[in-house]
């Protein structure tokens, strides 16, 4: 199950395009493009470094360590085929950005 967690204030993510923000104690990597808000996994498939700290080039963030290369609207690495990070659901509600995380440990049925 997933539940939305404000990830802070609209007006917190007016200046900029790329943002660390944690959620439910997980690094987020937060971006905008084009007046959309994108939310994926802060951490590189390759090593692990993060994310929100790319260069950022339209719907693209490049990791800064090694230059493996994501698209930000859908997590697909574009330095490897058949590789994706996680992505998240993100909203604004009233003057929110909220970020929906799967739970950290669902309960096994």
């Amino acid at each position: 199950m997933s539940h939305w967690k404000k990830a802070g204030k609209l007006s917190d993510f007016k200046i900029g395009c790329q943002w660390q923000v944690e959620i439910q104690d997980r690094p987020v990597a937060l971006f905008k493009y084009e007046n959309n808000f994108y939310a994926i996994r802060n951490s590189c498939l390759h090593q692990g470094f993060p994310l929100a700290e790319g260069n950022v080039k339209k719907y693209m963030v490049e990791c800064p360590l090694h230059g493996w290369t994501y698209d930000i609207r859908d997590g697909k690495c574009l330095s490897s085929v058949n590789r994706q990070t996680d992505t998240y659901d993100v909203r604004v509600r009233e003057e929110y950005v909220e970020i929906k995380l799967p739970d950290k440990n669902p309960a096994v049925k």
